[in-house]
């Protein structure tokens, strides 16, 4: 799988909140090679103190909407309690409807469709962190 390089300002430090373990592991890799520092979790409750015990603040947090326990989108809102500041990439399958009511409370930045598209997740990703870092 090939990588394209670009010209980022910074590595940027990514919380990686997915159930899928072939899917976290396959989009943990594909950031890392890019030269981000991604930290994964596979539940809700487990990325939630992450974010919050982190020492070093993360540029962004890229989350299942589904996950056993709670969803995606408690998990938004509980981040953005936390950090405002911080853009949040919800993931949703083909087949889930997005809940409006729940997009609009639960802060996140940008919801994505999967099956996902490996290299166009990540320059989502990093236009995500631009967009933050200016």
């Amino acid at each position: 799988m090939a990588t394209r390089t670009s010209q980022r300002k910074k590595e940027a430090h990514i919380l990686l909140i997915v159930y899928e373990h072939i899917v976290r592991n396959i989009l943990a890799k594909i950031l890392t090679e890019r030269g981000h520092a991604v930290v994964t979790c596979s539940v809700g409750p487990a990325g939630i103190r992450m974010f919050d015990k982190s020492k070093k603040a993360f540029d962004v947090v890229i989350c299942d909407i589904v996950l056993p326990g709670i969803s995606g989108f408690v998990v938004a809102k509980q981040i953005k309690e936390m950090s405002q500041k911080t853009p949040i990439l919800l993931m949703k399958g083909r087949e889930n409807e997005l809940d409006l009511t729940q997009f609009k409370e639960s802060g996140e930045d940008l919801v994505i469709t999967r099956p996902l598209s490996m290299d166009n997740t990540v320059h989502l990703v990093e236009g995500l962190i631009e967009m933050e870092t200016g």
